[in-house]
């Protein structure tokens, strides 16, 4: 069922999304890049590079664990804009 405006009851809605920016932040909490980003730190902090793997694996495991439930409200609670008065609302679906 298509929702309707509740200001002008307008039937010429759209869902505004916003995953780009939730795909670029995925990105760069990739297990990749934090692996990398600790074996960087571990070596300008003169310490074994080992370390840095291991906690950039250990922090993007949470990370990967933790990615479900934060994408659940997003499938929730849905933006909308109407294209006739541009009034933004959301619905729970």
């Amino acid at each position: 069922m298509k929702p309707v405006c509740p200001r002008c009851q307008s039937s010429a809605v759209y869902v505004m999304t916003d995953s780009t920016n939730c795909q670029l932040v995925y990105e760069l909490l990739s297990p990749a890049a934090l692996i990398g980003l600790g074996v960087s730190l571990c070596k300008s902090f003169k310490v074994h590079p080992v370390i840095g793997v291991v906690a950039g694996t250990a922090i993007a495991t949470v990370i990967e664990i933790a990615k479900p439930h934060s994408a659940l409200p997003l499938l929730i609670n849905k933006q909308h804009c109407c294209d006739d008065c541009t009034h933004v609302f959301s619905t729970i679906n």
